[in-house]
């Protein structure tokens, strides 16, 4: 009987109360992780906000407990305790015990609020182990305790005191979140926010466990935030220029400075919520201010009539401005709030924002010219910026197949399934001069050109690999292409006299199984040999038939022997070669006669030259004429069907200390954008993305995450939406590598190492590798740790704070030097792995 046959009306069920919150959390907190465990704290703050906005409190503490509580007081107006018409309860219990209970409909109790959907303290009562609601009011102290959204007392009337004020004190559940433990810096970041936001509240965040304690109250407003995110940078004037007015109800503050930098930051709030899409008070504002500054720039004399107007992207560079409206019924789209709907807003912050900076550009004799200065260079910059992004955009729309060279791509069309991993270093995609031969398991030798150019007719080739014990396989060759133009070039020389052109960083198989980048071979490195030789007359299954040494077995194999395995291995053989698959006892063990190839010499040579590389699927190495094994390193460890690879060739540009033409003009910049094919900035379409998984994957030591945070910025400040759309992601291969034996373990953690080397003890047969580079992980290995989907490890970049985000970029990535050194002083004690 199928499940649909019994669904009848007793299969209904009607979820009471807070039961549905509890249910399906992630539909009220947006997930059960670190963010929703937050969104608690904010839920409750925010309530004391809205006592703020409507005048009667002056001061809210957050504190952190040491049993990973948090209380939240304030000096408000205090919950209402009287007995509700509707329920017969108390209303501070059907505020903390009903959905959609509060007093903020109506514009009575608030005219301006930021909790627009009425669900938020009951959902963190719901979401609570246990909440504890105390109430100063009307002379006297109330208090209730709920566990798990349910009263276990009932309103309890206490002392009597003069104080007025609501405090609500909660442990998290454990059982409904992921993580558990509030982050002091998430904290800070949304209190100092809405401290700049409420000129004149006091907020206080105090840690017990630390302790620590720090207090947040700006009484310049808006005008200090800016100045904040500013700190650091060089100004082009100040103090920043401040509007506020009043229309309809609506109150609007705008605060701006520009800076010598390139970018642009808008922060705008509605009701004291970050709209971080922007909306209609933000299209007000650039409409006002384009006006503004084109109309006293022709009054001025500094834009002549031959001049065009400065447009509104012209004056986004260097612009940093604070945005602040609220308004009595703000329309956001969707629970998130992220973007204000209200279409009469955008009239409303225009007319004030315009009528006010004219009134300022006209009084302040520092402001007009170094801002208009600013926006023509900006154009100009801007246009030189068009041009590059076109050249790419062409590139992109000649056809599907014109994509970087240097990216393996993965061969499945479907972006929600794809990956791209964005990997440093020439090794990556390295490799060989065009002219190095490879050995075919035909028994002939193409070089990589000849290969390539084989592959663009459609004509595939067959080469030798050895799997993790060291035996030879059978392996097509796929997509042998060339990576890099101009590359440097290293000459190992062996002692069976063959020579080896490569980039010094190129990895070569050794003996016992690891890899060694070519630069760091010395004389007498016993490299993985390939041996071969034909049958002589005598011998099964007669003369001519060539054979290849197995390393681990010591013995000689038939090749057409490694094809039929091949062949079995990829379920295209017939039942006739699997009845006739025989193992020849009668070859003799030669072990003694086979010797490794050693190194002789390593040369860096003065000439430069294209070079080339190839993929081997599973075992991810492959056979040169010269007799011994390499390894493809552009596409280690990787499913092709998914899995794609792009190699970046050094450091990307510091897009935080760079013009938007420079930006764009750099190749390997060009070169994500062009992969990733969603265009840059405000072209990005998330729907022409290619990649659902884009993957940062760097080497675990200081070049390695500077390269990643390279690539953080880069994202942060140009393609923002992958991180908002939840694309973007940080590989987090191990650090070390524990050997017992055949039992291996990898360590992500320098704590989970020590928890190993405890259990352990001193045993002499344990070998600890530690992983400064991918380089040093053999394909398997990064495999089973690093790109596999059902064992690897990786950390989705998600932004809590947009302000604590772009500081951040801002002091780590920008020209000013003393924020940066402030930064590392501060936190030099939270440094995990030092690379010295």
């Amino acid at each position: 009987m199928t499940p649909s046959a019994k669904y009848t009306a007793k299969d209904i069920q009607i979820l009471e109360g807070l039961e549905a919150v509890r249910r399906r959390p992630s539909m009220y907190i947006g997930d059960t992780g670190p963010r929703g465990l937050h969104h608690l704290v904010y839920e409750v703050v925010d309530n004391s906000i809205d006592e703020a906005m409507a005048g009667v409190c002056t001061t809210i503490e957050v504190s952190l407990q040491t049993d990973g509580s948090v209380s939240v007081v304030d000096d408000g107006r205090g919950i209402p305790t009287d007995i509700h018409p509707q329920t017969g309860r108390p209303a501070s219990e059907v505020v903390l015990t009903k959905l959609h209970a509060g007093g903020k409909f109506d514009k009575k109790a608030y005219q301006v609020s930021g909790g627009l959907h009425g669900v938020g303290v009951s959902v963190v009562n719901a979401l609570s182990d246990w909440l504890e609601v105390t109430i100063w009011r009307d002379g006297m102290t109330h208090r209730q305790r709920f566990e798990r959204g349910i009263p276990v007392t009932d309103l309890e009337v206490g002392e009597p005191t003069e104080r007025r004020g609501t405090r609500i004190h909660f442990l998290p559940d454990a059982t409904i979140f992921t993580e558990m433990g509030f982050s002091w810096e998430v904290l800070s970041g949304r209190i100092r926010e809405l401290a700049f936001l409420n000129p004149g509240l006091c907020i206080t965040l105090r840690d017990e466990a630390e302790p620590k304690e720090k207090i947040f109250k700006y009484d310049g407003g808006i005008t200090l935030f800016v100045e904040y995110l500013n700190r650091g940078k060089t100004t082009l004037f100040a103090p920043p220029l401040t509007v506020k007015g009043e229309k309809d109800g609506v109150i609007v503050e705008v605060a701006l400075q520009y800076n010598d930098s390139y970018l642009e930051r808008i922060f705008a709030f509605a009701n004291l919520i970050h709209t971080v899409e922007g909306g209609t008070h933000v299209s007000g504002f650039r409409t006002a201010l384009t006006r503004a500054a084109n109309e006293m720039a022709r009054r001025q004399k500094l834009l002549k009539e031959k001049d065009e107007n400065l447009g509104g992207d012209d004056l986004k560079e260097g612009l940093t401005a604070v945005i602040s409206v609220k308004l009595p019924e703000p329309q956001f789209e969707g629970q998130t709030k992220t973007k204000l709907g209200n279409g009469e807003i955008k009239g409303i912050v225009d007319s004030i924002v315009y009528e006010g900076l004219m009134e300022l550009l006209d009084d302040r004799n520092d402001v007009l010219k170094p801002l208009v200065e600013n926006a023509v260079k900006a154009r100009q910059a801007r246009e030189a910026a068009r041009k590059a992004r076109d050249l790419v955009r062409r590139k992109s729309a000649l056809s599907g197949l014109d994509l970087p060279g240097k990216l393996a791509d993965c061969s499945s069309k479907n972006p929600s399934e794809c990956e791209i991993y964005i990997v440093e270093g020439d090794s990556a995609g390295g490799c060989f001069s065009g002219d190095t031969k490879l050995r075919l398991a035909s028994g002939k030798a193409l070089s990589f050109m000849e290969l390539a150019e084989d592959w663009q007719k459609g004509i595939s080739h067959f080469g030798y690999a050895t799997n993790e014990a060291g035996d030879v396989r059978i392996v097509p060759l796929v997509e042998p292409r060339r990576t890099r133009k101009d590359a440097p070039l290293v000459e190992v020389e062996l002692d069976n006299g063959q020579k080896i052109r490569c980039t010094p960083d190129h990895l070569f198989r050794l003996r016992d199984g690891s890899y060694r980048e070519a630069k760091d071979l010395i004389e007498g490195t016993s490299l993985m040999p390939l041996r071969t030789r034909f049958t002589e007359r005598g011998e099964n299954p007669g003369p001519g038939y060539e054979m290849v040494w197995m390393n681990e077995e010591q013995r000689w194999v038939h090749t057409h022997h490694l094809a039929d395995r091949h062949n079995l291995v990829d379920a295209v053989a017939t039942a006739a070669i699997a009845n006739g698959l025989r193992e020849d006892h009668e070859i003799l063990l030669e072990a003694a006669s086979n010797y490794n190839h050693k190194v002789v010499s390593i040369r860096f040579l003065e000439e430069r030259e294209d070079v080339y590389d190839l993929t081997v699927e599973y075992y991810h190495n492959f056979a040169l004429e010269a007799g011994v094994f390499v390894h493809n390193s552009a596409k280690q460890g990787r499913d092709r069907h998914f899995q794609a690879i792009l190699p970046l060739r050094g450091k990307i540009l510091n897009v935080e200390k760079a013009r938007i033409d420079r930006i764009f003009s750099n190749q390997e910049i060009k070169t994500i954008i062009q992969a990733l094919g969603a265009g840059v900035g405000e072209e990005f379409d998330a729907n022409k993305l290619r990649y659902h998984h884009c993957v940062i994957m760097t080497d675990a030591d200081v070049d390695g995450a500077h390269i990643r945070t390279l690539l953080l910025t880069l994202f942060y400040r140009y393609m923002p939406q992958l991180i908002e759309n939840g694309h973007l992601y940080v590989a987090q291969p191990p650090l070390y590598r524990v050997a017992e034996g055949k039992n291996v373990q990898y360590c992500y953690t320098e704590k989970e190492l020590k928890a190993i080397q405890d259990r352990i003890g001193d045993k002499k047969k344990v070998s600890i590798q530690r992983y400064k580079g991918l380089g040093e992980m053999n394909p398997e290995q990064l495999w089973e740790t690093t790109m596999d989907p059902a064992r690897r490890i990786m950390k989705r970049v998600e932004v809590e704070d947009a302000v604590s985000a772009d500081e951040l970029f801002s002091i780590l990535m920008g020209d000013s030097v003393a924020p940066r050194r402030e930064f590392i002083e501060a936190h030099a004690k939270e440094v995990r792995n030092l690379d010295v």
